[in-house]
């Protein structure tokens, strides 16, 4: 686990748990986010999200029960197949996960069963964010492009940020046994 020297507390703010996609895939993955017009892409580094939302306790509560889940997690692989849409509910093309699915529901589960606890408008559902609310002509075209995408990389860390003032911040890394 590496620690990131900022801990400044707001009880208003947002966390998230990803898994961040190492080198080359993340540079390619970068190239398509921004060509397809995500609006974040050059904010946020391409990722998997396990979970995103308001925890109940504190910050530390919160940062000790990821560490505690992601003790017991093993490293595993990670295979994306080619683009998909949730449309017509949200705007937003993505990468499913043909392989680590189910590996991410079961980190997902057991991140919620505690401080982290939340109700979501939608179902968890692993998968790599191309682009979202973009208008439907660029969907279209994201779609047709990574069609045919198959992409591997081994899972060895989990990142887990915070949101101060608008911004996500990288407060914390885990590495999978």
């Amino acid at each position: 686990m590496t620690a990131f020297p900022h801990r400044i507390i707001d009880p208003r703010y947002t966390l998230g748990v990803v898994i961040p996609v190492p080198e080359p895939q993340r540079a390619q993955l970068h190239q398509w986010r921004v060509r397809h017009g995500s609006p974040d892409s050059h904010q946020v580094a391409p990722h998997i999200t396990l979970v995103t939302g308001s925890h109940r306790g504190t910050w530390q509560q919160a940062a000790a029960h990821v560490a505690q889940v992601l003790r017991q997690v093993p490293a595993f692989d990670v295979h994306l197949g080619g683009a998909c849409s949730f449309r017509p509910a949200s705007q937003v093309v993505y990468l499913p996960l043909e392989s680590g699915a189910r590996q991410c529901h079961r980190i997902h589960a057991s991140l919620l069963d505690g401080p982290l606890h939340h109700d979501s408008q939608f179902a968890y559902h692993p998968h790599l964010t191309i682009t979202q609310n973009v208008p439907d002509r660029q969907l279209d075209e994201a779609l047709a492009e990574l069609g045919q995408v198959q992409m591997g990389f081994p899972v060895t860390t989990v990142q887990l940020f915070d949101m101060r003032r608008g911004q996500w911040n990288l407060t914390e890394q885990f590495d999978l046994a």
